[in-house]
């Protein structure tokens, strides 16, 4: 090597003369630097392998196993480019510092600066993946849910990330002080054009946390007095809860009215109670066979359950009518109607005016 570097160019490649004894130089410093440079990447690309084989038996993300690997590529390729550049002119420094204008005594101190940055950056980016499928794959051990596990997962890279940015300044001695007055002034504005979003956000979360209701529960929401829906959860996200209403439509709702408005788990409870009031003119009315014949008629009905039993009370009697009260409990595993209650009751007491009363809105 000693040898061919005594044989280098000149550092102003001008041929004054047409000897072989440049030609010769010069085609030795190729041959030898494009020698260094295809040893030093043979080299690095086996480390590479060796280096991922052993960094997949780990818990680190699959980006800082690539990033650590291209590092290794990396550190025999730069020492290398180095001895070739060396080849051609001794003066490394001098070729750097001509290129970007510094002083050379610059150039080692922004060389480092740059791969400082793309190191952090790398690695930050992986060991906040790592950090976040740690996180949820922790919390799945808890039986958290999904929803929940992802959104402090999302936090936690989040949270790197920051603190990978900031470091990444420090290292260009940028005063974050600037950056933070900056964000937290853009912070406010969004906020205020974002508010309704944060309010369903932090409703979704809360929703999240408690759980007033799983995912196949039957609700009942009343937003307005006479707005009342009824259905399936379907799913339940940070900022809205997708409902499938009894009629089969599907309804998104913001959670934010669901943390502000009266909500009724159906089927929190096996069985739910029915109401029918029947209204019998006296002259159909039995004191001593209407309400036993309409609780035995009510047995009949398969939907209706044992237990607790069915009831009919007297409740009023007004302009010749008396006013009757039935009550009965049906399973609250799904959706159901009283279609065939009410048809029971009609069919044994024709002539009675029937209004359902509860369940509300599944008649």
């Amino acid at each position: 090597m000693l040898l061919l570097m005594s044989l280098s160019v000149p550092r102003s490649f001008g041929f004054d003369t047409t000897g072989g004894v440049e030609i010769i130089s010069m085609i030795g410093n190729i041959v030898l630097s494009v020698g260094v440079i295809i040893a030093a990447l043979i080299i690095g690309l086996y480390l590479r392998r060796r280096l991922v084989q052993l960094l997949k038996k780990t818990v680190l993300d699959e980006s800082i196993s690539q990033i650590l690997g291209g590092l290794i590529v990396l550190l025999p390729l730069a020492l290398g480019s180095v001895i070739a550049l060396a080849v051609w002119r001794n003066d490394l420094l001098g070729i750097v510092a001509d290129f970007l204008h510094l002083n050379p005594k610059d150039v080692p101190g922004l060389l480092g600066n740059i791969v400082a940055t793309f190191l952090l950056a790398g690695l930050g980016v992986g060991l906040a993946r790592t950090v976040k499928n740690l996180t949820i794959r922790g919390l799945s051990e808890n039986r958290i849910d999904i929803n929940i596990r992802t959104f402090i997962g999302r936090l936690f890279y989040t949270i790197t990330l920051v603190i990978a940015g900031f470091w990444i300044l420090s290292i260009w001695s940028i005063s974050s002080s600037n950056l933070v007055a900056a964000a937290s002034v853009i912070t406010v504005a969004i906020t205020f054009a974002i508010q309704d979003i944060l309010k369903d956000l932090v409703a979704g979360f809360y929703i999240l946390l408690e759980r007033p209701f799983f995912i196949g529960d039957q609700i009942s929401i009343t937003i307005a007095p006479t707005v009342i829906y009824v259905g399936k959860v379907e799913s339940v996200e940070l900022r809205a809860t997708k409902l499938r209403l009894v009629g089969g439509e599907e309804i998104t709702i913001p959670n934010a009215i669901l943390f502000g408005n009266a909500v009724i788990n159906n089927t929190y409870y096996g069985e739910r109670r029915a109401t029918i009031i029947v209204k019998v003119h006296k002259d159909d009315y039995s004191q001593e066979h209407t309400i036993p014949s309409i609780i035995e008629e009510l047995k009949k009905v398969d939907n209706v359950l044992e237990k607790p039993e069915p009831i009919a009370l007297l409740n009023s009697y007004v302009d010749n009518t008396f006013v009757l009260v039935v009550r009965f409990w049906i399973p609250s595993g799904q959706t159901h109607d009283i279609s065939e209650m009410v048809y029971a009751l009609h069919t044994l007491l024709p002539n009675a005016d029937l209004e359902a009363k509860e369940p509300g809105g599944m008649i």
